[in-house]
């Protein structure tokens, strides 16, 4: 494991930094008594089952997010994507909040501790084990896979996706890419961007530094919106230039912001998704002018 992960690793404390977080919010109380005090995914499964949310705290739920979430796939990869946010309701879907943003920071450092732990359920570096059944194409991994494939100049990442995972051959898209977030809370519907302190610390970290190749496929990425400003205060003033990427037929061009820093390339687009009028084509395009950039 990347030794800039492990480091990472070590910031968090043992969920100590993601206590105090919750405890400023008001997220605390809803977990279990000695929930971060089990040692297993399983036991913190157990308990989390068992929780209970009264009707009028519902709204509030969605503060057990971990702002220290970190990702998914290989953090030694030369890819890294930036999504928006996770894409669920956390209050439908408390097991996925637990395996997916709850749980990431203790997923990790139990591999960092032992990479073949059997003390984990949901494996972050190929969250497809339990996302198990083919993807369709208009989901957000089918268009990373897409974009994966482009900038490395192979064709086995979006194969994968179309299929279960169990029948997958070859390189994967959580092989050849680390996936994050940028906002705290998932959201079944695009909930527009905020960026928490927390949240900007982390990204800053040495960690997010080392990709070759960043794309924040967070927003509108004109000059003077907020995608830009957002992405400049992570990564310290760096300065974006506006291009276009394809035009395909009767599908509009692509607009994209480009910058480099420090042997770094970053891209800032809207979300990857069909719902935001992304063609396929459209998304090769971005992956080759990638890896013309580090080239």
């Amino acid at each position: 494991m990347a030794s800039f992960l492990k480091n990472l690793i070590k910031e968090f404390e043992e969920d100590n930094k993601y206590i105090q977080y919750l405890k400023k919010e008001g997220g605390y109380h809803f977990f279990p008594e000695n929930f971060f005090t089990l040692k297993t995914e399983q036991e913190r499964l157990e308990a989390w089952e068992n929780i209970e949310v009264k009707l009028k705290e519902i709204k509030d739920f969605n503060k057990v997010a971990n702002p220290y979430y970190i990702g998914f796939g290989n953090p030694e990869a030369d890819l890294l994507i930036v999504g928006q946010e996770k894409a669920f309701n956390a209050f439908n879907n408390p097991e996925l909040m637990l395996y997916e943003s709850i749980n990431n920071t203790f997923q990790w450092s139990k591999l960092a501790q032992n990479p073949d732990t059997d003390e984990i359920l949901f494996d972050p570096r190929n969250p497809r084990k339990y996302h198990d059944k083919k993807l369709k194409g208009n989901h957000t991994w089918s268009k990373y896979s897409i974009l994966a494939d482009a900038f490395y100049g192979i064709n086995s990442c979006h194969e994968n996706i179309k299929k279960d995972w169990d029948k997958n051959l070859g390189e994967t898209l959580f092989d050849k890419a680390f996936i994050t977030e940028l906002n705290v809370t998932p959201a079944a519907n695009n909930s527009g961007i905020y960026l928490t302190d927390e949240r900007k610390k982390l990204l800053q970290n040495p960690f997010f530094k080392k990709f070759k190749a960043v794309v924040f496929a967070i927003g509108n990425p004109d000059d003077g919106e907020k995608a830009q400003r957002i992405v400049s205060e992570i990564f310290e003033g760096t300065i974006f230039e506006l291009d276009t990427i394809g035009k395909y037929g009767k599908d509009k061009e692509r607009r994209i912001a480009f910058s480099s820093k420090e042997n770094q390339v970053y891209a800032i687009c809207n979300q990857l998704s069909g719902s935001s009028g992304w063609k396929n084509d459209h998304i090769v395009a971005l992956g080759e002018r990638l890896r013309e950039l580090i080239d």
